[in-house]
């Protein structure tokens, strides 16, 4: 049997945290791309609402909402509400306001249209 001496540093606790910490890093960057590309579907299926979000030219971010109506395929119609006079500092800032949106349009303002 062969034993190998581990240095006194190395601690199993400290290697699943400091892991567990890259692994949620990880997680939420691509759980990000994923809101991006989700759609909020209203109460009665007919109109849905996505998030788009753009860098501008000075480093700061906009949103934008990308809307659907329609209930299948082949039916659908697209469009789009942004405000381009909101700007954020930064890309969660932007992606945090752009999702409270989508979510309040989808579940109270157009509920049953």
């Amino acid at each position: 049997m062969i034993t190998l001496p581990l240095s006194h540093t190395f601690s199993p606790g400290k290697f699943i945290s400091a892991c567990s910490i890259k692994l949620s890093a990880v997680l939420k960057r691509f759980g990000d791309q994923q809101d991006e590309n989700y759609w909020l579907t209203n109460r009665s299926g007919n109109l849905s609402f996505r998030i788009q979000l753009h860098q501008l030219p000075s480093g700061k971010w906009t949103a934008g909402i990308l809307t659907r109506s329609g209930t299948f395929h082949g039916n659908h119609r697209f469009g789009s509400l942004n405000s381009p006079s909101e700007q954020f500092r930064t890309r969660s800032q932007a992606r945090r306001f752009a999702l409270k949106l989508a979510n309040q349009m989808a579940t109270l303002r157009y509920a049953y249209q």
